[in-house]
Order: structure tokens, then sequence, then C-alpha cells
């Protein structure tokens, strides 16, 4: 008699996974991703992003910033621990770096539990109708900021 093979995701299957047959394997995406992205953040000297180059395609070709201008700088900034400079590098910086870091923390539970009801609540929460307005109202904030900065009106500080 044979024994039948166990999934992946013995142990982290529920009825609470809504459809998510492979939360260890989301989770382990969401860890390493995220863990990278930090990781990099707070290695990246400080230095190198006050002083250094501006690395958007968009900026060089147009002139004018992008909505996701200054969210590099304002990860590393923010890493380092100075908020008032990642906040001046772009408003949403700080916003997504903590998205960042709670998928990282809810990523890590999931695979120190085996649960993956946390994952599926922090999904939920990462595609609602709430967070949609706030990705709205960052590509106002970034178009409102290339309108700035064409029209030379000096409403948000100038990123090299």
């Amino acid at each position: 008699m044979t024994t039948p093979a166990v999934p992946e995701t013995a142990g982290l299957s529920s009825s609470h996974d809504h459809g998510n047959p492979h939360p260890r394997r989301s989770a382990l995406i969401g860890a390493i991703g995220g863990g990278a992205v930090l990781a990099i953040a707070a290695a990246w000297p400080t230095a190198s992003v006050t002083d250094g180059p501006g690395t958007c395609i968009f900026r060089h070709v147009t002139g004018l910033p992008c909505p996701g201008c200054g969210l590099t700088r304002s990860f590393v900034m923010l890493a380092h621990g100075d908020v008032s400079a990642a906040f001046g590098f772009n408003l949403f910086g700080p916003v997504f770096f903590a998205a960042v870091a709670a998928t990282v923390v809810v990523a890590l539970w999931v695979l120190a539990t085996g649960r993956g009801q946390p994952l599926e609540r922090w999904k939920r929460v990462a595609f609602s109708k709430a967070t949609l307005a706030v990705l709205g109202v960052w590509l106002a904030y970034g178009a409102v900021r290339m309108i700035s900065a064409g029209a030379h009106l000096g409403w948000f500080p100038t990123i090299a």
C-alpha cells in the first residue's frame, strides 16, 4: 500500500485561505522580495542618494519628475532614520516603505506559524478600494509635481 503524497502546503491550508493553495510560496516571495528592498535601502549609502545622479528615465527624457521620482531616495533615507528627508524626496515614500515593511512582517509571520490567514487578510487590505484611492492620490500628487516643475512654480523640492 502506498502513502499519498503530501502537498507542499500541508498544515498551511484552511477554510480561511480563500482559494490560495500556496500561502507558503506567496509568503516566501513577499519576505524575500520585500526584505531585499528594505536591505538594499539600508545598505545604500545616503551620500549617494543626496548627491548622486538621478535614476529616473522619465525625468532624464522629459526633465519632469514622474510620480515615482524620489521613491528610491526616500526609501534609503527612511532606512537610515531620516524621516524628514524621506518625505522631502517623495511624500508617498514613507507610506510605501511602511507597506513593504508590513508585507515582510506578515510574510515572516505566515512562514513562522504556518497559518495563511494573516496573508489573506493583508491581501484584502493591499487590494482594497482604500488602497486604490491612495494610489490615485499618489498619481495626482505626481501630476501636480510635474505641473509645478514644468511651470517652475517651486511647490516641491527639486530632486536632481
